[in-house]
Formats: C-alpha cells, structure tokens, sequence
C-alpha cells in the first residue's frame, strides 16, 4: 500500500479542528460517482466554498494508492447522520474511487461498459482498503471483528448512525465480485497477521433442477443477485414453491426459474430434486395414401378392386391418377389394412 498525505487544509472539516475522542471504529465508503482519480476529489473538496463533506482519505481507482485528507483522529464529514446519532463522532472515513468504466442510470444502479476493467478497479481499491484499515486497526488497538468497529456507509445507515446510502456493497453486488463486509473485515483481520487477500473466486451457476419449498413461518428473502448484502426484491411466504433451474458454486443459493437467487438453507427452504424426464418421441406422422401408385405393394390389388366397383370413390375432389382413377383416395394405414384383411377374409368377392 502506498500511502500518500495530501491534507485537505482548505476545507471548512479540517478548519473546524474537532477531533475524535477516542477513534471507535472505521467507515467505508465508495464515491458513488464512475470517477476513478482521486486527485479529482481532492482538488475539488480542498476548498473553503465545500462544506458539503470531507473524508479521511481517498483510494485511487487506477493505482490504489491512498492519499489521506485529513488527520486520522480528525472528525469528518463522510456520513450524515441517522436516527441513532453520527458515526462521524466515532468513525474515520475512507472513499474507494470507482472506475470509468461503468455508468450510474439511475439511483445506485450501474451499467457496466467493460466488466473486466470495472473489476479490476475494484479489486485494486478493496486491497488497498483492507490493508489501509489493517493500518488503522493497529494504529488505535481496534478490533476489525469487534461489534460495529468496521462498518460500510450501508451498514452505518442500518444501525441508525448514517445516512441512507448503500455503498461500498451497491457496487461490489452489482460487478458480482464476491466481495462482502463480513469478508472485509476477515480480510482485515488476516491482513493485520500479514496476509493480504488474494481475489475472490467468482460466483457461478451449475445447472440442478427441483422444487424449492419455503418452510419458514416468516418471509424468505428474494435477491437478483447470488449476495446476502444485495437487497431483496422481493420475498417469498411460508408454502411457497419455486422451480429451481440452478445452484451456485458456494451452494450458498438456488437459481430459479425467474432469475433470481433463494437462499439454501434448510432452515428457511426445503428442495426436492426432480427426476430427469426424457423428452417424447416425436409423434409418428400419420400417412395418408392418394394414389394406388403411392400404396404398399400387399394392398394395391385390393384397393384397386375396392375402387373399380366404387366401394372406394376418393373425396370427390375430380383429380385423378395416369390409370385415370381418383387420386384423392385419402385412405390411412390402418384403413388400408383393414380393407385387406377384409378382402382376404372373402368379404368382398360376394
């Protein structure tokens, strides 16, 4: 990690002096904006007319170098407040930039442009992070697995000590990078021993088909990606069945038939695998016989005596065959072979 100090000596944050007594925690945050130079940031929040926030820090998209922007115990800007109060009372800050090559196209929902460049971006800014607040850990004798110590903005807002944003996670679901706070925080405390994570491996589909079951007296949530920190669509009540055409390769969730992802847990869901059916033979394609040319050489004597006595006249369409007899017979198999089982039998010699 290549930490760089560029404090923001210009912003009414840094003016105001206040400070973080004690320093119980830090906050993650990403910029919500597909901007992936901090220098940006910098030069625009390092002025007297931003009064609008000021973080800790900043981790550069494309090179993952952290600059700090205030001093750590200084009391930031980077959260709001909730119904509980502020984390920015409590907690440093820290931006993770994002990369060009996404688009926001309305509220926190993203277009991804170039998925492997968007990735890597990402990943370079989650490394940079868990090393930064491993830092930071070590530095105010925090525990990264301790209750509240490490939060993301989303999470802040969830406990009542933040505004309603959903980042860093809005973006991690979205890119399917596998990345989850409670894997951060992990990774903090593996990096505070000296192990840096190393990439996720990415979450893929393999194809189980059945029926899922909610068992559950409560709601089950219903997600449109594989992630426990995505946020529901939806939810599914007790005697709900879905028609699974998938499941992960953490077997952490089904794959349904509508696209989206149910947990797999048995104490919410039930599954039933099906049985493989085979597909049907296609039918056979029943022929009809026009012609006395067109028939099976065992039938043509008896059909051609049904219709020269008129037994067998056609549909009375007129078209008739070289021989001059008709040719719209329309006679089935099965009729054919009865008239010569008929005809072998005598009937028709009376």
């Amino acid at each position: 990690m290549k930490l760089t100090e560029s404090i923001l000596y210009n912003n009414p944050c840094y003016k105001a002096g206040r400070k973080l007594r004690p320093v119980k925690g830090l906050m993650l945050h990403s910029v919500g904006v597909a901007q992936p130079n901090a220098s940006v940031f910098i030069n625009m929040w390092n002025k007297s007319s931003y009064s609008r926030a000021c973080v800790h820090g900043f981790i550069d998209a494309n090179t993952g170098e952290v600059f700090q922007t205030l001093p750590w115990d200084h009391r930031g800007w980077h959260c709001a407040s909730g119904s509980k109060g502020s984390a920015n009372n409590t907690h440093i800050g820290v931006e993770m930039c994002e990369p060009s090559s996404i688009k926001y196209v309305g509220g926190a929902t993203v277009k991804v442009t170039d998925m492997a460049h968007a990735k890597a971006c990402v990943a370079r800014t989650y490394k940079s992070a868990v090393e930064l607040f491993a830092y930071l850990c070590k530095k105010f004798n925090l525990n990264p697995l301790g209750d509240g110590v490490i939060l993301s903005h989303k999470e802040g807002h969830a406990r009542g000590v933040a505004s309603n944003h959903g980042d860093p996670e809005h973006l991690w679901t979205q890119l399917g990078t596998g990345y989850t706070m409670n894997g951060f925080r992990k990774d903090v405390a593996a990096a505070m021993n000296g192990v840096i994570p190393a990439d996720p491996k990415p979450v893929t589909v393999s194809a189980l088909n059945g029926t899922a079951i909610i068992t559950y007296d409560g709601n089950v949530n219903v997600r449109n990606t594989p992630d426990y920190s995505a946020p529901a669509v939806t939810t599914y009540g007790k005697g709900t069945k879905s028609t699974v055409v998938g499941i992960t390769s953490d077997k952490e969730f089904y794959k349904l038939s509508n696209g989206m992802f149910l947990t797999t847990n048995k104490k919410y869901v039930a599954f039933s695998e099906e049985e493989v059916v085979k597909p049907r033979e296609k039918e056979e394609v029943e022929v009809r016989y026009n012609k006395i040319a067109e028939l099976p050489d065992y039938a043509k004597a008896t059909i051609t005596k049904l219709v020269d006595r008129k037994v067998v006249n056609g549909t009375g369409t007129g078209k008739v065959d070289e021989s001059g007899r008709p040719a719209d017979l329309d006679l089935s198999l099965d009729m054919v072979r009865t008239f010569v089982v008929l005809d072998k039998a005598g009937l028709f010699d009376k």
